[in-house]
């Protein structure tokens, strides 16, 4: 169902303090000395607090191949590592500044790899507002390939997206479904991922990431706040906990490990990467891995295999042509409580090995490992079947998109 104004107006009690921010804003916008620095800018984001995914790339490939155009990136500087990335090429604004709130009203492009995370205030009630300019666009680079039913999430009439961008096919495919999604098909951008640029010019060490996704039925974040005795007890419950925590612990894994002098680097998801205390792991050889101390795009860069669950960021390490093994321990919970299953098949058209028991991971892994770390055939002319490009043009690709659209549907 489309959401009009109508329906955001009903929601007043709901979005009450975003208008008075806006408004005052709105305001404050008109007497901001600094307004042509920002006419007709690119806004790029992630979530804040980050320069590692698409919105990083793209934003380094404008920087260094149209430096003509006026683009800003958006990161809070007290995440130091990312933002000296960000500061080496110029152009950026603090996150939620007052200069951040400023350029909202001036900027043309809203570019952003999350949803609820390019301004200060609800984006869609923001647009409603004040957006009547045809050539403003919220331009969605986003995070991961759209292999589940994610129309909750990312319709268009819930988001206020103007430009979708789609990594492949099955992408393209799935957005493209209007009934669901809301967009048009030239709305779509069909494309390659920003970051995908990324994976070429590698060097591998022996080892292996381990990266299992987050389950929206396990983060509480009222716990968190609090951080009471009860978020521990109700996570370390978990299926997702022992099954994780087993595997990390055991023995073969271990002699497995030493015997081939082969890391395991353990990064849990952001979403439970508050969690990581409760992990107890007793193999030298296994590094648990967070936000602070490893940097999501070297580990998939210099590993030498990966083990995910369900994460689309398996695609971006089978995109380097690397073998992936799928743990899928709680299929029937996952698909029930965390994402509803999409057209795709991940057993039958995978990029790599589906497991769904302890036992089988331990021998998919040893598997690897004894073929010195070499992609099976099958999966390779699977990986060849399943990326619609497979170069480093994604960014001079989405470019070109954007401008496309800017010229033809203005």
């Amino acid at each position: 169902m489309k959401i009009s104004l109508k329906n955001i107006v009903q929601k007043i009690p709901r979005y009450s303090r975003d208008i008075f921010v806006i408004f005052y804003y709105k305001i404050l916008s008109l007497f901001y000395k600094d307004k042509n620095k920002f006419k007709d800018a690119w806004l790029i984001c992630e979530r804040g607090i980050e320069a590692q995914d698409n919105g990083y790339h793209f934003f380094k490939y404008m920087r260094e191949n149209h430096p003509e155009k006026k683009v800003y990136y958006l990161i809070d500087f007290a995440q130091k590592t990312d933002y000296e990335k960000v500061e080496k090429l110029g152009n950026v604004i603090q996150y939620n500044s007052f200069e951040h709130k400023m350029a909202v009203f001036f900027v043309t492009h809203f570019i952003s790899t999350h949803i609820g995370f390019i301004t200060s205030w609800s984006f869609l009630l923001y647009k409603k507002l004040f957006l009547r300019k045809k050539q403003t666009k919220f331009v969605l680079l986003n995070h991961g390939i759209t292999k589940e039913d994610m129309s909750e999430m990312l319709n268009k009439w819930k988001t206020g997206v103007d430009l979708f961008v789609a990594a492949n096919q099955l992408d393209y495919n799935e957005i493209s479904n209007f009934q669901k999604y809301g967009y048009k098909k030239e709305e779509i951008l069909l494309t390659g991922y920003a970051r995908y640029d990324n994976w070429y010019n590698f060097e591998i060490k022996r080892q292996i990431v381990f990266m299992p996704t987050w389950r929206n039925y396990l983060v509480n974040r009222n716990l968190y706040k609090k951080n009471t005795p009860e978020l521990k007890k109700y996570f370390t419950q978990s299926a997702y906990f022992r099954h994780i925590e087993s595997f990390l612990n055991n023995e073969k894994l271990k002699n497995l490990l030493f015997e081939n002098n082969v890391e395991l680097i353990f990064y849990p998801h952001y979403e439970v990467q508050k969690s990581i205390p409760y992990f107890k792991i007793e193999n030298e050889k296994i590094t648990i891995a967070s936000k602070q101390t490893h940097e999501i795009p070297t580990l998939l860069r210099e590993s030498a295999a990966m083990i995910t669950d369900y994460s689309g960021v398996g695609f971006d390490f089978a995109y380097m042509y690397k073998p992936l093994i799928y743990y899928q321990f709680d299929q029937a919970e996952y698909y029930s409580k965390h994402y509803v299953k999409g057209n795709y098949d991940m057993e039958k058209d995978g990029l790599g090995c589906v497991v769904t028991t302890e036992k089988e991971l331990i021998d998919a892994v040893e598997n690897v490992v004894k073929n010195n770390f070499q992609t099976d055939k099958k999966y390779i002319e699977r990986i060849n079947d399943f990326f619609t490009f497979h170069d480093n043009k994604n960014c001079e690709r989405i470019y070109e998109a954007i401008n496309f659209k800017n010229n033809h549907y203005a």
